[in-house]
């Protein structure tokens, strides 16, 4: 009795702990979002120029990835999170001097290092929670994290927004520094359970062997469609609801908005936390995407405020679709579930890709055309899930 007790308290611990992980990389990548507004003001930079943040910070995956997934396989899932989380307080930190120094360069490098961190979180944290789950709850708790990641989101720019009047930028990141810091250190010293590869000299063989995996490619793919229609539409739509014949508000105003775009995202997951044992997660997913083209068609074609609210609520439709591709993707690939996970952060590049996608639509035509980008994500995201179903790839979750 006293086993499953110990079970069940290092499995609450180790939610509880990749939930803190997971919160905090959702209000960092928030906080990103605000750093092109206010970088684009402070160093006088063009929306091109501006935009230089997201793609940084989307492009940093790229260097941290495989890295990540090599120390995962050598020193275990724990050591490897501590060291992202380590990563991101010196990104943070870097970007707290570089605010004071006044140097755009030095402020996109901080960017870029922070970025590395997320990632890196992102490379370790979303097996972890897999591997501590067992395959009829391992969704749930995927969603429950990815809830906590959707918080950190919310509150993130209505936090930030706040303490930027009271304490400034720089200092906001000082405080985020010693959180991380703080995170690191109760994550290191806990005693949840640690994983590692048993062929942790084999991590290259997993890589070639995922090539092999078509609902793993098809998975990835879907991944960085995703993640660039949700970044996409978060950035967009602030100029989609300032625009003088649109939505008509000032540029901090259609900022705050937004935050009801991420709320959705917060509440969907948690109502989808809830329900997930009754659902079939490619039904969900499938109807989701469809959803989300009709109320991107209602902003198309009937550019105002009704349209500018057909946006905001994508977010709701947005909220499950993570957690539900990514154990599609990772699902049954066991020790190379690593590499996988660190493929799948990759993939995230499409959240400095899409963005700028959309941005050409918008320099050659206007806005709200610009949002045939996302429409045809949506549809890609869709058709995922009606041929994983139809294969009989479907998972329900439990």
């Amino acid at each position: 009795m006293w086993a499953c007790v110990s079970v069940a308290s290092k499995s609450s611990q180790s939610l509880i702990l990749l939930s803190a992980v997971f919160f905090s990389w959702g209000l960092l990548t928030s906080a990103n979002s605000i750093l092109v507004p206010y970088f684009q003001s402070t160093f006088s930079l063009s929306y091109e120029q501006s935009m230089l943040v997201q793609l940084a910070f989307y492009f940093a995956p790229f260097a941290i990835s495989i890295p990540t997934s090599a120390l995962m396989a050598r020193k275990g899932y724990k050591l490897s999170l501590t060291v992202a989380l380590i990563l991101t307080f010196l990104g943070s930190l870097c970007l707290c001097i570089s605010l004071y120094a006044d140097s755009f360069v030095f402020a996109l490098s901080a960017v870029f290092i922070t970025a590395m961190g997320v990632a890196a979180l992102q490379v370790v944290a979303n097996p972890y929670i897999i591997r501590t789950s067992n395959e009829q709850n391992e969704t749930k708790r995927l969603t429950i994290a990815s809830t906590f990641n959707s918080l950190g989101t919310t509150i993130g720019p209505i936090v930030l927004g706040i303490a930027m009047i009271s304490i400034g930028l720089s200092n906001i990141y000082l405080v985020l520094s010693a959180l991380l810091v703080l995170l690191a250190c109760t994550l290191y010293s806990s005693s949840i359970t640690d994983y590692r590869s048993a062929e942790s000299v084999k991590i290259l063989s997993h890589l070639a062997t995922l090539r092999h995996q078509p609902q793993f490619i098809f998975g990835a793919a879907t991944i960085f469609v995703y993640v660039g229609v949700e970044v996409s539409i978060g950035t967009v739509t602030i100029s989609y609801l300032s625009d003088p014949n649109i939505g008509g508000f000032s540029a901090p105003v259609a900022a705050t908005l937004m935050s009801l775009y991420w709320a959705g995202s917060l509440l969907g997951r948690f109502g989808y936390s809830i329900f997930a044992q009754r659902l079939s997660a490619m039904n969900t997913l499938f109807f989701g995407a469809c959803i989300a083209m009709i109320l991107l068609s209602v902003a198309i074609l009937l550019p105002s405020l009704f349209g500018g609210v057909a946006l905001i609520m994508i977010g709701l439709c947005n909220s499950f679709m993570y957690p539900i591709i990514f154990s599609r993707a990772v699902s049954g690939l066991g020790d190379a579930s690593g590499a996988a996970s660190a493929i799948l952060i990759m993939c995230g590049i499409g959240g400095g890709i899409i963005p700028m996608m959309q941005a050409t639509l918008i320099t050659r035509f206007d806005v709200p055309t610009s949002y045939l980008i996302p429409v045809l994500c949506y549809a890609f995201i869709a058709s995922f899930a009606f041929i994983a179903k139809k294969r009989g790839l479907s998972i329900v979750t439990a």
